[in-house]
C-alpha cells in the first residue's frame, strides 16, 4: 500500500508543477508589466472572417501547431466564434481543432472560452491592432498566454510581418519569442 501512495504523491506533483509550467513560461514570452491596451474605438465585426496566423509567441494550446488558420464568425447571441485549425506535427499534419467563444468584455477585449479544451481555462483576448484596409489584425492577452499575427493571406511581406512582431513587441511580448508560422 506505501507503494501506490507515493506514486500517487508523485502523480498529484507532476500535475500540479505541469499546471504551473504553461502560465509561467508564458509570462516569460511577454513582459507583463507593460500594459495591454486593445485599439481605441474598435468594431468586432472588423475581426470576422478567416485568417491566416503568420506570427505568434509561444502557447501552450498552440504546442507543435503549424499552418494555423482561425475562423471568427457572428452567432445569433451576438458573440463571436473563434475556430483555431492546428496541423500537428507539421503543415500537412493531421488538423486539431481548438474552438472558442468570444465574449467582448469591452471594445477591442473579450474573453475567450474554450469549448472542448476546457483545462486551458478562460483567456482574454486583446485587438492591440488592426490595419485599416482590415488585411492584418495583431492579437495578445495580458498574461502573455498568446501572442498573435494575423493575416488575410497566407503568405505576406516582409515589412506587414515586421510590423505586426513590433506590435507585440510594443505590447512586452519578446521580439526572439515571436516566430513566423509557415502555410
Amino acid at each position: 500500500m506505501p507503494a501506490y501512495r507515493y506514486l500517487l504523491m508523485l502523480l498529484v506533483s507532476w500535475i500540479i508543477v505541469l499546471g504551473f509550467a504553461g502560465p509561467v513560461a508564458a509570462q516569460h514570452m511577454r513582459d507583463i508589466s507593460v500594459p495591454v491596451r486593445g485599439q481605441p474605438n474598435y468594431e468586432k465585426s472588423r475581426l470576422l472572417g478567416h485568417w491566416f496566423e503568420v506570427a505568434r509567441s509561444k502557447s501552450r494550446f498552440e504546442y507543435d501547431c503549424h499552418g494555423v488558420t482561425a475562423d471568427v464568425e457572428l452567432r445569433d447571441d451576438s458573440r463571436l466564434t473563434l475556430k483555431i485549425d492546428c496541423h500537428k506535427g507539421s503543415v500537412s499534419g493531421p488538423v486539431l481543432d481548438i474552438d472558442s467563444i468570444l465574449v467582448e468584455v469591452a471594445p477591442a477585449i473579450f474573453e475567450m472560452r474554450f469549448v472542448r479544451f476546457r483545462a486551458f481555462g478562460h483567456q482574454t483576448a486583446v485587438v492591440l491592432w488592426q490595419a485599416e484596409d482590415d488585411s492584418l489584425a495583431v492579437l495578445g492577452s495580458p498574461s502573455g498566454e498568446f501572442g498573435w499575427v494575423w493575416s488575410k493571406s497566407a503568405i505576406i511581406d516582409q515589412a506587414s510581418l515586421d510590423l505586426g512582431r513590433e506590435k507585440l513587441v510594443a505590447a512586452g511580448y519578446l521580439k526572439h519569442g515571436i516566430r513566423p508560422v509557415k502555410h
